[in-house]
């Protein structure tokens, strides 16, 4: 069964450091809805296309029926970090699954047990998701998210060279096709798919503090469960 995703909203203005939202990297993916509502799980995509087909390892996991997550898929190079080119070429052809393997990152849930859960709380649907997801596999994993502090992480995120993050309130109700300002996504200005992750080298960065830089390598790391 389909459910069409919540969108989000786009806001060109740097975040504040409001202490009440959540805040989440946002990755470099595909926006895939897993629904496992009658026991056989699907994956598709938010144009409604089923692509179970293309990511066994995804839907090879074993998670309890009357379930719905929403979430992205990613493919992380060498350097860990999510690289849609490389995506894109597992997308395209199977023959590469064991050369490129890929990550579900699971960010909200719709369905528990076989009930609608969109109007519970954000903050109540996240500690949900975190009893659904096991812990010992990393095909699927959950999206770490920090309260506030969106200021100084997007700033970390732009001298990584990373996409940007999101913003969302944590009372927001899941709004099932529809977009809302609950949720903003803030994009990296300096971030350019096409080169790989930043106008600049990564390397070259010169990071303002080493507290930041070791926040952002924590968060990331858990992250990706690696």
């Amino acid at each position: 069964m389909f459910i069409s995703p919540m969108l989000l909203d786009e806001s060109s203005v740097p975040p504040e450091d409001y202490a009440n939202v959540i805040t989440e990297l946002k990755l470099d993916g595909i926006r895939l809805i897993y629904s496992n509502l009658s026991g056989i799980p699907r994956l598709y995509t938010k144009e409604k296309k089923d692509v179970t087909a293309l990511f066994p390892e995804i839907t090879n996991i074993d998670l309890p029926s009357g379930t719905v997550l929403d979430g992205e898929v990613i493919s992380a190079n060498g350097d860990n970090k999510p690289d849609y080119d490389r995506l894109m070429k597992r997308y395209m052809s199977n023959q590469v699954l064991r050369e490129i393997p890929v990550q579900y990152v699971a960010f909200d849930i719709m369905f528990y047990n076989g009930k609608q859960i969109t109007t519970f709380p954000l903050i109540k649907r996240k500690s949900i998701l975190s009893q659904v997801i096991p812990t010992d596999t990393i095909s699927i994993v959950t999206s770490q998210w920090i309260e506030g502090n969106s200021k100084s992480y997007f700033q970390v995120i732009k001298d990584y060279g990373l996409e940007g993050i999101v913003v969302k309130n944590p009372r927001s109700k899941y709004k099932i096709g529809k977009r809302s300002t609950d949720w903003l996504k803030i994009i990296n200005e300096n971030y350019r798919r096409s080169e790989g992750f930043c106008k600049k080298p990564v390397w070259n960065i010169q990071w303002k503090t080493r507290k930041d830089r070791e926040k952002l390598y924590e968060m990331y790391r858990k992250m990706m469960r690696n």
